[in-house]
């Protein structure tokens, strides 16, 4: 028990201390890998509540290679004035019986804000647990994304806490 009051301990006073993660950089992903027969596509809408609000949009394009491993292109802009990245998917423990997903994704984007240009690498672990319900299948995920983000001639490390759930509708595919 200890073990977990100091992990959590550690989390919170991270996100005190480490610098604002920036909004578009979601995790938006659960457990679950595209088919490699399928592909997603899809829109995030973002809305920023602080440093006086704004919006992104940003869209994306998911294709599976095997049962472990997906890639995901994406594409956006708002108040941040232009971002692309990609990410590749790794779920080497996927969600079966009682047991969650477990796995991550390791990503890439560059970002403008103005006439500052960024480089980041992103690391998300990624656990997850599929529902099945009369409403539909929801996925809900957690993440704890580690961000190493250069510019000009400075680099930043910052980390988030990410939870957020997928939902399927009964009747779309």
């Amino acid at each position: 028990m200890t073990h977990k009051k100091n992990l959590f301990f550690a989390i919170i006073l991270s996100a005190l201390f480490i610098p604002t993660a920036q909004a578009f950089f979601t995790v938006a992903e659960s457990g679950e890998i595209t088919p490699t027969d399928k592909f997603k596509v899809g829109i995030l809408p973002q809305v920023i509540v602080s440093d006086g609000g704004g919006t992104n949009f940003s869209g994306f394009f998911d294709m599976g290679f095997n049962d472990e491993l997906s890639a995901r292109a994406e594409l956006g802009t708002g108040d941040t004035d232009f971002f692309a990245g990609g990410s590749m998917k790794w779920i080497p423990i996927p969600d079966y019986g009682k047991q969650p997903a477990f796995g991550g994704k390791l990503g890439a984007h560059f970002w403008n804000e103005g006439s500052v240009s960024f480089f980041t690498l992103k690391l998300d672990p990624i656990v997850s647990k599929k529902f099945d319900t009369t409403a539909g299948t929801f996925i809900p995920y957690g993440s704890v994304p580690l961000i190493y983000t250069t510019y000009k001639s400075e680099s930043d490390f910052s980390m988030q806490v990410v939870g957020g759930s997928e939902y399927r509708h009964t009747d779309l595919p």
